[in-house]
């Protein structure tokens, strides 16, 4: 029993140094976002797409955009030190609230299944849940 414990506190020892080690030499940056930089994420995903209206959120994080071209409305996010785009159509958003500034939307897919995207104004956000809900 003695050695099962010590072989078990030597293994979580080295996973910890394994994470410290990672944390270290890469960081525990989050990639920020412009409108220029969520544009060509979005243009690489959607062929064809055309920067309409825009809105940042207030820690840089999150982009909302409109497609010229079709009106619809998309959310470009950072995750880690890259960006996952959504599509913001009444099929894809299962819910989404307003809470003063912040939108918060619940997506159909598993692999994103929230964001909160938090503007510097109130009237950006109810602005974006309109555009939202003509999507």
């Amino acid at each position: 029993m003695t050695d099962q414990l010590l072989y078990l506190a030597i293994s979580l020892a080295g996973v910890a140094a394994m994470v410290g080690l990672c944390a270290f030499l890469f960081g525990r940056e989050v990639a920020k976002l412009d409108t220029r930089t969520a544009a060509a994420r979005l243009g690489c995903d959607v062929p064809e797409f055309r920067l309409g209206h825009s809105a940042l959120s207030a820690d840089c994080r999150s982009a909302m955009l409109e497609d010229a071209r079709d009106g619809s409305v998309w959310l470009v996010t950072a995750r880690g030190d890259g960006f996952v785009t959504r599509r913001l159509s009444r099929r894809d958003v299962k819910a989404a609230s307003r809470d003063g500034a912040a939108l918060s939307l619940r997506f159909s897919d598993f692999t994103f299944p929230a964001a909160v995207i938090a503007f510097h104004d109130e009237d950006v956000a109810r602005d974006w849940e309109m555009r939202m809900g003509k999507a």
